[in-house]
């Protein structure tokens, strides 16, 4: 156990490190009110998340609970149509790969942890693409903070509700057949 959160501190560090250090080099390099950075310091922002999300994954078990009216607010927005288009290009397919390979008791809940570390991932994200926006907004670099946020919803906030809305249907029929996982509820 020592070893596995060394390595995930690590990892964090490491993920903290690139996501920072590409955002500041993509200001200074390409400047905040290019659509260009608001892309790229996405993309450094997925590997600060990917990296640093499995050591807080399991931070507030109780925020994977989902909801019973967020997937209809989720649908609301939009994201059921985003998640069907990332059927159709086959990213969902290349993730379901990734979650049937990680160890776990079973596939079910392979996946459903699976959810959970993309969720987590995405909300690091966020959270990271927040402060850059607020940064550039207290630069008078209203434009770029709008793109930034703008980018980040479309990269963060959809694949947060499509978990969620996933998340819901797996432990919906897995309830109703009664094998629900009691670390899932």
């Amino acid at each position: 156990m020592g070893t596995t959160r060394g390595r995930h501190a690590g990892s964090a560090a490491a993920g903290l490190a690139i996501g920072v250090g590409l955002a500041v080099f993509g200001w200074s390099a390409i400047g905040p009110d290019h659509i260009v950075f608001a892309v790229v310091v996405q993309g450094a922002f997925l590997v600060m998340a990917l990296l640093a999300g499995p050591a807080v994954v399991d931070a507030g078990r109780s925020r994977y609970r989902v909801r019973p009216v967020e997937p209809l607010v989720y649908a609301l927005l939009g994201a059921g149509m985003v998640r069907r288009a990332l059927d159709v290009v086959g990213w969902n397919h290349v993730v379901g790969r990734m979650r049937r390979s990680e160890s776990g008791t079973s596939g079910l809940a392979r996946f459903l942890r699976g959810t959970e570390q993309s969720e987590t991932a995405h909300l690091l994200g966020g959270v990271a693409t927040a402060v850059l926006a607020a940064g550039a907004a207290a630069t008078t670099r209203t434009q770029g903070a709008a793109q930034i946020l703008l980018i980040g919803f479309l990269l963060r906030g959809y694949p947060v509700m499509i978990q969620r809305i996933v998340r819901a249907m797996i432990v919906d029929r897995t309830s109703r057949k009664g094998s629900i996982m009691p670390e899932v509820r």
